[in-house]
């Protein structure tokens, strides 16, 4: 994570906990030749309400001014992650237990799934052969440094570290 990063991400911090808010997630992206920072922000409940972004917004903008950490023009925008909101950290995964969820992995893992036994043992086997990148089941909880993700009845075990991306999911 870059020095600049870090510093935003603290002060989102900041901004968002004065609110009753958590941080979420913070993006840096360019749009049009605009460089736009968005922050994500929720209360623990998992809402948030517009006059609270909005005041996450302008508390955010003046400690960014006063910092000046991001050098020329910006647009900043604050909003809450929405239904597919980004699994971040372990605590995420281990909050939104339950959950239906959208996981990608860096690379292709082998298929390895906790077979249910009597005594709930946890025996594992792997297909043989068998490979994906994308997962998308309900979430399970974290056992040591793996999440746990039932798909199709079957729970699967993907190591923390193999996570580039995941979010929450929705079905129609």
């Amino acid at each position: 994570m870059s020095d600049i990063y870090a510093r935003i991400e603290a002060l989102a911090t900041e901004a968002a906990a004065a609110e009753m808010c958590q941080l979420v997630e913070v993006e840096i992206t360019s749009e049009g030749g605009l460089r736009i920072l968005r922050v994500f922000v929720e209360k623990m409940d998992g809402s948030v309400l517009l006059d609270q972004c909005a005041a996450v917004s302008t508390r955010l903008s003046g400690l960014l001014d006063v910092q000046d950490i991001l050098a020329g023009e910006y647009q900043l925008e604050v909003s809450s992650p929405g239904l597919t909101r980004p699994l971040k950290k372990r605590e995420d995964f281990i909050r939104f237990q339950g959950r239906l969820a959208a996981i990608q992995t860096y690379a292709a893992l082998p298929q390895v799934e906790l077979v249910p036994e009597p005594k709930k043992s946890g025996k594992q086997k792997a297909s043989p052969g068998a490979t994906r990148k994308i997962f998308k089941g309900v979430l399970q909880g974290v056992e040591e440094d793996d999440l746990l993700i039932r798909i199709q009845g079957t729970v699967s075990r993907i190591p923390l570290r193999s996570i580039s991306k995941a979010h929450l999911d929705f079905e129609f």
